[in-house]
This record gives structure tokens, C-alpha cells and sequence, in this order.
């Protein structure tokens, strides 16, 4: 083997190491897309509360939401390949807490409810900042949220209907008034932020 041949082979494995944990999180998304082979991690009345948050935090506008992205399905592969078992255990633990907050269960409350319990639960995790405890109901909607952008914004509806997507990026164009900048679409992620 000689010196180049050598390099290359060093390279490749650098990139390849590199790569690894961006390629699994792919991997994992691409495999949320299709139907579920396996055994499923939530039960059928969870996947159906967890469902409604992800809607109730990015709904269908003029572009895709999180159903339409197959977020609930990125956020089962998630906890069912990539999560430990502790953080599993956490996340279900706050199910159940979330489940018992509105004091009916959350699928049988109507949509504004279901809002407004979804809006105040997150302003509560949002005001407890690191003492959040990771059990309760509020860290249930926090930790929904987290997984609901990472999915949706690694879909495909994401990506190209929602962010500014270029296929082959072209010059640097300074000062772009912001009415141009992506059809104001760049922006609208400020809005999933605040929920």
C-alpha cells in the first residue's frame, strides 16, 4: 500500500466515524416513514395522545404539519431504537402524568381544550427551566416539542415546504429585504417556537 492509497483509506474512516450518529438519526427518520415493522413502543391510546400534541404544536397551515410529516412516527422509532430504557421510562412516566393533568383524559377533551392544556402545561415547563421535574406533565409537552421539530424539520415537508431549501445554492446575495428572504417561509419556525 502506498501513501495515497493509505490516506484515502484514512480519510474515508475519519468521515465514516464522523458521519456515524448523523447517518443513525437519518436512518431512523427514513425508517419512521415507512409503516412500523416490530414491535410497536407506545400503546395505541398513547400513540394517539402523543399524535394530538405533535398537531397541536405544528398544525396544517398553507404548509404540511407534524401529521403530515410522519412526526409521530419519527418520535416512535426515536424512543423505541435510539433512547435507554431510563429515558423511556421517563418519557412514559410523563405520559401517564400529562394524561391525568386536564383531569379528563386529554383525548376526550375538545380541541380548545386540548390547546390550552398543551399551551399552559408548556409555558409551565418553560418557566422551570432546568428544575423542571422530568416526570411531570409539563416535561411530557417540552420533550414532545424537542422531538416534533427534530422530526418534522428532517422531513421532507420540512425542509423544502418550510425552510428556505436550495437543491444547488447559488451566490451570496447581501441585503435581501426580508419580504424576498425564502417567501417569509424562513420565519415561520419563530411561531412553532413559541407554540
Amino acid at each position: 500500500m502506498n501513501r495515497r492509497e493509505w490516506l484515502k483509506c484514512m480519510s474515508a474512516l475519519a468521515l465514516s466515524a464522523a458521519g456515524a450518529p448523523l447517518l443513525a438519526v437519518f436512518d431512523a427518520h427514513a425508517a419512521a416513514q415507512k409503516p412500523a415493522i416490530g414491535p410497536r413502543f407506545f400503546s395505541p391510546p398513547q400513540a394517539d395522545v402523543v399524535a394530538a400534541v405533535v398537531d397541536i404544536i405544528i398544525p396544517r397551515t398553507d404548509t404540511p404539519g407534524a401529521l403530515d410529516a410522519g412526526v409521530p412516527r419519527f418520535i416512535e422509532q426515536m424512543f423505541r431504537d435510539v433512547y435507554s430504557k431510563a429515558e423511556q421510562a421517563r418519557y412514559l412516566g410523563a405520559l401517564a402524568a400529562f394524561e391525568r393533568a386536564g383531569g379528563t383524559p386529554f383525548l376526550q377533551l375538545d380541541a380548545a381544550q386540548r390547546k390550552a392544556l398543551v399551551t399552559r402545561l408548556h409555558g409551565e415547563a418553560l418557566a422551570s427551566g432546568r428544575h423542571i421535574d422530568h416526570n411531570s406533565a409539563a416535561a411530557f409537552v417540552l420533550m414532545s416539542k424537542k422531538l416534533a421539530m427534530l422530526g418534522y424539520f428532517m422531513s421532507e415537508p420540512g425542509c423544502t415546504q418550510v425552510l428556505q431549501y436550495v437543491a444547488v445554492p447559488g451566490g451570496y446575495q447581501a441585503d435581501v429585504p426580508l419580504s424576498k428572504a425564502g417567501n417569509g417561509r424562513a420565519w415561520a419556525v419563530e411561531t412553532v417556537l413559541r407554540l
